[in-house]
Order: structure tokens, then C-alpha cells, then sequence
């Protein structure tokens, strides 16, 4: 599993993961989907940069990870979380060969990659929760089930 924590400035990281050995080619960035587990929106993205200087152990493939209220730029490999539809929590992450290094469409890409879990957290520690107020009845009800 891999984790992203969110900073009060832009900063870059890494995503690091054992896939070479299941490539074809390494000549492009690799295209990367983000499912949140929570939400189930999906980002998709291409990595700023790919480093292969270990790729016997692993491929690092290094992204933006955007400050709050900054924005975004996916094609750059500039992301952001913590909002209403991409929160901070768990996410479902594929990776797929990319044909080119400009491709952000899935069905253009060569063969899934990688299939993996990634955390995102906030540095700051703080979460803005917004209160459930759509109730179906103003009652507490209790059900008893035998």
C-alpha cells in the first residue's frame, strides 16, 4: 500500500510499485486511476515524472500532490484531495501502460500494470465534516429485531 499525505504547500511525491517486470515497454508514463473506496469518483492521471533507476525493485513515479484549494492539472501529474467527491481515505489504484506520453484514456492504453490500495491523509489533521441533516423523521427511532 502506498500513501499520499496532503501538506499546507504543494509537494512532490512518490508512488513506488513493483511492475517493470510486467511492461513491455518503459518509453511512456504510465496512465494512473484513482477510485475513491469512499465516493467511487475516479481521477485519472499520467505521473509528472517516472524514475527506472531501481526498476529491478520498483518504478517510482512521482506526482504533485496539490495544497487546499489549489488546483489541479491530471495530465501534468498535479492532483488533488480532500474534496467532497475525492476525500482523504482509501483508494482503489490501477496502472495501466500507456501507448504515448500524453494519453489519458483508458481504453488507449497497452495492459493493466498494477492493482493496488492507496491511503491519502491530511498533514494538517484536520477534516471538515458536514453534518447529515436530511432526516427521514425528526423521531429517534429505536427497531428491536428478534
Amino acid at each position: 500500500m502506498n500513501q499520499y499525505t496532503q501538506q499546507t504547500v504543494s509537494t512532490l511525491q512518490s508512488f513506488r510499485a513493483s511492475m517493470y517486470d510486467v511492461m513491455t515497454s518503459a518509453d511512456y508514463k504510465p496512465l494512473i486511476v484513482y477510485k475513491s473506496q469512499f465516493t467511487g469518483y475516479t481521477k485519472i492521471a499520467l505521473p509528472s515524472s517516472v524514475y527506472l533507476g531501481k526498476k529491478d525493485r520498483y518504478i517510482d513515479l512521482k506526482l504533485m500532490i496539490r495544497q487546499q484549494g489549489g488546483t489541479e492539472d491530471l495530465s501534468e501529474g498535479e492532483i488533488l484531495f480532500g474534496t467532497k467527491n475525492f476525500p482523504f481515505g482509501f483508494y482503489d489504484v490501477t496502472i495501466y501502460e500507456n501507448n504515448n506520453d500524453t494519453n489519458m484514456d483508458i481504453a488507449n492504453t497497452i495492459k493493466v500494470i498494477y492493482n493496488g490500495l492507496l491511503n491519502v491523509s491530511s498533514a494538517t489533521g484536520t477534516v471538515d465534516y458536514t453534518e447529515y441533516t436530511t432526516n427521514d423523521s425528526d423521531t429517534e427511532s429505536v427497531y428491536i429485531t428478534i
